[in-house]
């Protein structure tokens, strides 16, 4: 038996891309929502709504649990503003008050009547919030005030109680207020002392309560991947036997190689709760970086990060929706030689061109181009990655097919792996996730022919470096390319 090397990342659900975009229906209105979630919770959101639409005049959002008896009695909606800046545009805020599976639902109202779209938010308590210095001096100042303060007024009452408006307290009065003062001063420490170690249980008690990733154990035997997800302990209500197919498949594992020039879209297999196999395809030897997407019952989902030694295997060929994208080709005027990719240089449009041979070595050729507009890539900021897929007479394809139930899918990798998101062109969440929120989004496709662009909406929570995976099904053939971004 080979024993993996696993190294464990303790980043967020989403390797720290934990912001929620979709791309849905509101009854007759287009619209694109963003929800950022609180750092800490309880906290606040933050909710954009980005209208296709120009006849939409209100947006109202209410924060609800995702599933359970609190998903059917929503309290009163809060309307959100719209900016000043941008028609198109709404924003606004909610609590959010226990970690867990919630959503936030949307109702658009315009012209042509009113709809609700419900998106799914994942809200995991990151960490406590920092308090800054002027803060903490100012609280001290006012605690002393206060302690100062009381001590005063308890000498003062037993000193000066007793007596005669205008008789000046004698020996006597004073050293019962130097008394009262003394068990006074001995009260104020003792709440203070009580209350520090009251606060340090709270704070331990919160800790215990910031979300805990699992984490990810691998080997390998014979080519056969085994990988174990460990609880490392975090909500009682966290299970690893209540994961559900999203797409299909229980797990998505994606294998990265350090350089980002190898590329593995896997569907282990579910051997029991938390376990996982899958016989390997060839790998060349060194280190790869494992991100494992799987969702909870609850609709929760979660990214296991892992990293993985190991010498050369020889495994198998890849079979159904599993696939592989291998090189990056170095930047040409002109196509080159079958087996090479190719970066073609930006046309007047701003379009990025990516050129792919057809993985079945028959000749065909598969283009993939980023329809990038003029717009800088900035972060914090909702945007649409649309890519149109070229045959091989340069012409919009029109043989594309669904892969694992989508029109595409795309996955965000910083260059140091500390962000990570695996995106369709309904959004970042899982469509587990969107059946329990009974959302429908625009973009899912059931039947009919698939259009030869495919639109990702995503925006970079930090900038880097990036690189951008988009995988289509071309007549049974999974067609993957490679993007480079740089956020500033």
């Amino acid at each position: 038996m080979l024993s993996l090397l696993a190294l464990f990342a303790p980043l967020s659900a989403h390797v720290g891309s934990p912001d929620v975009f979709v791309d849905g229906q509101a009854g007759p209105y287009r619209i694109l929502v963003t929800v950022r979630p609180p750092y800490a919770i309880p906290g606040v959101a933050e909710v954009e709504v980005m209208t296709r639409d120009g006849d939409v005049d209100d947006v109202q959002i209410v924060p609800l649990p995702l599933t359970g008896p609190g998903a059917r009695f929503a309290p009163v909606p809060d309307r959100a503003q719209r900016s000043p800046d941008d028609s198109h545009l709404f924003f606004g805020r909610v609590w959010m008050m226990t970690a867990g599976a919630w959503q936030v639902r949307v109702a658009a109202g315009g012209s042509r009547g009113s709809g609700v779209l419900a998106v799914p938010v994942p809200a995991l308590p990151q960490s406590t919030l920092a308090m800054n210095r002027g803060l903490r001096a100012l609280l001290l100042v006012l605690m002393v005030t206060l302690a100062a303060g009381f001590i005063a007024i308890v000498s003062a009452l037993v000193r000066e109680a007793r007596l005669e408006p205008g008789v000046r307290p004698d020996r006597r009065a004073r050293r019962r207020g130097r008394i009262a003062a003394a068990v006074a001063a001995a009260i104020v420490a003792a709440v203070l002392l009580l209350g520090n170690r009251w606060w340090a249980v709270e704070a331990a008690n919160y800790s215990r309560y910031v979300y805990k990733p699992l984490r990810g154990e691998a080997t390998v035997t014979g080519g056969l991947l085994a990988l174990t997800l460990r609880d490392p302990g975090w909500l009682a209500t966290r299970t690893l036997d209540d994961l559900v197919a999203d797409h299909g498949y229980v797990m998505h594992l994606f294998v990265l190689s350090p350089e980002l020039d190898r590329f593995w879209h896997l569907h282990p297999r579910q051997t029991g709760g938390g376990r996982f196999e899958h016989h390997l395809p060839d790998l060349p030897p060194g280190g790869y970086d494992l991100f494992a997407d799987v969702v909870h019952a609850t609709g929760v989902p979660e990214t296991v990060t892992s990293q993985l030694l190991t010498p050369a295997i020889h495994g198998v060929p890849l079979s159904g929706d599993d696939s592989q994208w291998t090189g990056d080709a170095p930047i040409r005027p002109k196509p080159v030689a079958s087996g090479e990719e190719v970066r073609l240089k930006p046309v007047a449009s701003g379009e990025k061109v990516r050129l792919k041979p057809d993985s079945t070595g028959a000749g065909r050729r598969t283009r993939i181009v980023w329809l990038r507009d003029d717009a800088p890539l900035v972060t914090k900021r909702l945007r649409e990655f649309s890519f149109r897929v070229e045959d091989e007479n340069g012409q919009p394809a029109a043989d594309l097919e669904l892969y694992m139930g989508m029109p595409g899918h795309a996955v965000f990798v910083r260059r140091d792996r500390q962000v990570f998101a695996h995106v369709h062109p309904s959004g970042s969440a899982p469509m587990a996730a969107l059946a329990m929120a009974a959302s429908t989004p625009v973009h899912e496709h059931r039947e009919g022919g698939i259009p030869p662009t495919v639109s990702f909406p995503y925006g970079f929570p930090e900038p880097g470096d990036y690189r951008i995976f988009v995988q289509v099904r071309r007549r049974g053939m999974v067609e993957t390319a490679a993007f480079d971004a740089r956020v500033p």
